[in-house]
This record gives C-alpha cells, structure tokens and sequence, in this order.
C-alpha cells in the first residue's frame, strides 16, 4: 500500500506534468496559431484566454500541485529530492509566471485590438511573454520529473 507521502509525490508528479503540457501547448501551436490570427485578432484571442483561464480547472491543477508538493515534502521529513521538486515547481508556476507572464497579461489586457499601436503592442507582448512561458515550461517539466524520481 503506497505511502500518504507517495500518493502526494505521485500527484505532484502528475500535476507538474499537466502544467508543463499546458505551457507546452501555448509553446508549440497555441501562439504560433494565434499569430496567424494577425495582432488584432491574436490580442483578442489572448485577452479571452487570459479571462478563462483563471476560472477553469487548470487553477485547481496549478495550485493544488503546490499544495500536494509542500504537504508531500514535509512527510517526507524534508528529503532533498522532495524539496527541490516543490521548488523548480514553484519557481515555474508562480514565480515566473507571476513576475513574467501575469504582467505581461495585464498590459495586454489594456490594449485595444482596434486602437493604435496594437501590432507594436503584440509584438511586445509574444516576444516576451513567449520566453517567460519556455522558463516556466522547462521548470515544470524538470519538477515533474524530480517527483517522479522522489518516488
């Protein structure tokens, strides 16, 4: 019978890899299919996402990974392994993504798709946010990892 401490490690796991995928996706097609949408069109499609994403099942996901890697790590009694996973997901999921994408979501929600300087604005914005995303995404995926091997 598997540990409280397992299950928890085993559902960091799996929760670090769900996150990972959902950085992954916007990653790999979600922008670039947003980009051929032109800076309009992918502002309002971003500006949606950002609105949705913070009322879906993804924020049980994103926290309750957290949740499961602290609890996860302190029955553990602290192991190192434990404790570094906790911390590569917490430095992807919310301190990159608190200090790099969620301004950067911010400043987008203000543009007007049909203001000035909005393709300027698009630009700004995927660049950057585009590079906090691949940190976050690797740190995830790196997390989910080293619960894995905790286990």
């Amino acid at each position: 019978m598997p540990s409280l401490h397992d299950l928890c490690l085993l559902g960091a796991s799996l929760g670090a890899g769900l996150i990972a995928g959902l950085c992954f996706a916007f990653a790999s097609f979600i922008l670039p299919a947003f980009d051929r949408l032109g800076a309009a069109g992918a502002i309002r499609a971003m500006q949606s996402v950002n609105a949705k994403i913070l009322r879906s099942s993804a924020m049980a996901a994103w926290f309750g990974t957290m949740l499961l890697g602290v609890l996860g790590s302190v029955l553990g009694d602290g192991r190192p392994l434990d404790l570094a996973a906790t911390a590569l997901y917490g430095l992807g999921a919310f301190l990159i993504t608190g200090r790099g994408n969620v301004p950067l979501n911010e400043e987008l929600d203000r543009v007007d798709p049909d203001g000035p300087n909005f393709v300027q604005a698009w630009q700004h914005y995927r660049l950057r946010w585009g590079r906090w995303n691949y940190l976050r995404t690797v740190a995830c995926a790196s997390a989910s990892a080293c619960f894995a091997w905790a286990l």
